[in-house]
Formats: C-alpha cells, structure tokens, sequence
C-alpha cells in the first residue's frame, strides 16, 4: 500500500507543480469554457483527457512508439494555442464545437509529455504495471484539484468584478493563446 500512495503523490505533484504549467494552462484553456453550472460537460471533457493521456502514457512507456521529446515540448503548447482559438472562434456556442473531441486528441500528445517523467520513475524501479494505476489517479486527482480552482477563480472573477463569461473567456483564451505561442517558439524543434 505504500507503493500506491507513493505513486499516487508522484502523479498528483507531477500535474499540480508549476514546473507542469503547460499541463495546467491547457486545463484552463480546456475549462474556462464550461461555466461550473455545467459539471457534467466538465466531467466528460476531463475524462476524455484522461482517456487520451492515459493511451498514449503506456504505448510510450512501453516503448511501443516513443516520439521525439523535443516534438512533444513543441506540441504540448501548440494543443494549448489550438484550444485557445477553439474558444475565441466559438465565443457565442455552449460548450463550443469541438471542445471535447480536443480534449480526447490533444490529451493523446499530453501523455507523452507524462511519458517522459512515468518511464524515468519507473524503469530504475522496475515496477512500470503496480506504478501505472496509482500515477495515473494521481494525475487524475491533480486535474479535478486544478479544475475546482481555475473553476472557482472564474467563480470569484465573473461575480466580484462584474465579468460576464464570455469576456472572462476572451481574456483568458487570449492570454493562453499569447502564452502558448511564446512556448511554442521556446521549444520549437526547428
């Protein structure tokens, strides 16, 4: 048992620490289109993170297909970019179009970024299937932490200072976007 908190920890720092804030800005970008009356789209759209994320963290800890890292860097804040102009070209739809089906996809690219620090813990250990359930869960756990924030902080914003959401999703969508492009040129593979 004590093998499953210590992974289960590993995964809930590795998403909640800052040195993560590509993971966490694209959690953002991803939720700040749902307003929190609207959890069960929440749900859906972070299980289908999960689901993407947790796909691609075994093919590549398995090494059953392992891209670049540097490719990786490059494309974790393109997802974040990409859902930023899902949300601005989408403004004046619930939910927006393809907010989900980004979700599922661009949490396949984010799992290999989970990968990289999964398969460091692991492959000294030697322990890559008893880890694997706990790391994942404490990933999970982080995301709903980081969600219930960012979701109160739109909370707190949109009713303190008088936001109505569809700014508060423009000013946040337009800071990722700004923010994803500046990571993007720092970790261009080109």
């Amino acid at each position: 048992m004590e093998a499953f908190s210590t992974y289960f920890w590993l995964g809930y720092a590795h998403i909640t620490d800052l040195a993560a804030i590509d993971h966490i800005l694209f959690l953002l970008v991803l939720i700040v289109r749902f307003q929190p009356k609207e959890w069960l789209d929440i749900l859906i759209t972070i299980t289908l993170f999960t689901i993407g994320h947790s796909i691609t963290l075994i093919v590549s800890a398995l090494n059953l297909f392992v891209p670049s890292k540097n490719w990786i860097e490059f494309l974790i804040p393109i997802t974040i970019l990409l859902s930023s102009i899902n949300n601005l070209i989408s403004l004046d739809k619930k939910g927006g179009k393809f907010t989900k089906w980004i979700a599922l996809i661009f949490g396949l690219i984010h799992g290999f970024g989970f990968s990289n620090y999964y398969s460091m813990l692991t492959n000294s250990a030697g322990n890559f299937w008893s880890a694997l359930l706990p790391f994942n869960l404490g990933i999970e756990w982080g995301q709903l932490v980081v969600v219930f924030i960012i979701l109160g902080v739109s909370l707190l914003i949109q009713n303190l200072l008088n936001y109505k959401h569809r700014d508060w999703l423009i000013f946040v969508s337009g800071g990722g976007f700004t923010l994803s492009l500046w990571m993007a040129i720092q970790n261009s593979p080109l």
